[in-house]
């Protein structure tokens, strides 16, 4: 079916029921029976360069935070968090949500998100032939508090991820940071790294996770996999803020790895939110 513009059509996954969106150039999948995730994205007539956790190979019991037989589930895709990460992070988003057709794209509206009173919303949008934009919208229903959004987008491992670092002249003071998790080994042969950039290749025959972080004001992160021996390009950007209120030592950029999985990651300023205030955090996607 065509709506102003771009066609749209509904299909059965894995995970239930979703809609698929394309401009004749690009297309997207939204999960309606869980989530939000967006779960498929490709060029038209490609392959989905998405994880799909078909056999629910990444979950997690969450709960001792949200109530007996509650469990997380990955499912895959673009998923919206909040940080710093901890148990209440993994809410378990398994219920239908609600959905409306824009002029340009799509409107994700799930429920409440109890326990941690939040209630989010993406808005997923065609801005070009090959772009997109994905703007994460939380309100606050719970007390003023300090917290980010952190957009996670879940590709199939077996890619290699480039971050640039800043090369900002600060004389005396630093101008990167890198930043690592207890589980890395610094000598891991999937990272390199060099003055001007981060390189991270995931290999589907190394299990292990790896995880790193940065901040640069100039955010760009390139993924670039060859899937069915078709090389694919997508990135990721954001207007970033020239300001310190990052978590995780200051990174709004982040990056996770193992056999099954790659994920790049963005992540909002960590503000003080009032009850009944709203926090949003833009991403620009691309692919080629």
């Amino acid at each position: 079916m065509m709506e102003n513009n771009y066609e749209y059509k509904y299909e059965q996954m894995f995970l239930g029921k979703v809609i698929t969106l394309t401009n004749g150039v690009i297309e997207f999948s939204v999960s309606l029976d869980v989530g939000p995730r967006i779960i498929s994205l490709k060029t038209k007539n490609g392959q989905n360069i998405m994880f799909n956790d078909v056999d629910d190979l990444v979950s997690k019991d969450c709960s001792k935070v949200f109530g007996e037989g509650k469990k997380w589930h990955i499912y895959g895709g673009h998923r919206l968090w909040l940080s710093p990460e901890e148990e209440s992070t993994y809410y378990p988003d398994n219920d239908e949500i609600d959905y409306k057709l824009t002029e340009n794209g799509i409107l994700l509206m799930p429920k409440k998100w109890d326990k941690i009173d939040i209630l989010p919303q993406i808005l997923i949008e065609f801005i070009g032939e090959n772009k997109l934009k994905i703007n994460h919208k939380v309100k606050n229903l719970g007390q003023k508090r300090n917290f980010c959004l952190w957009a996670l987008t879940v590709m199939k491992a077996g890619g290699k991820l480039e971050f640039d670092l800043s090369d900002k002249d600060t004389g005396y003071l630093a101008n990167r940071n890198i930043v690592l998790w207890p589980y890395d080994d610094i000598k891991d042969k999937r990272l390199e790294l060099k003055d001007n950039k981060i390189v991270l290749k995931s290999d589907v025959s190394v299990s292990n996770p790896y995880k790193i972080g940065a901040y640069n004001s100039k955010f760009k992160a390139e993924y670039n996999i060859n899937i069915s021996g078709k090389d694919v390009k997508f990135i990721k950007s954001i207007d970033a803020q020239d300001t310190k209120k990052y978590p995780d030592y200051c990174c709004n950029f982040e990056a996770y790895c193992s056999n099954y999985i790659h994920e790049v990651e963005s992540l909002s300023q960590i503000e003080k939110i009032e009850n009944g205030a709203y926090l949003e955090h833009t991403e620009f996607w691309e692919i080629y």
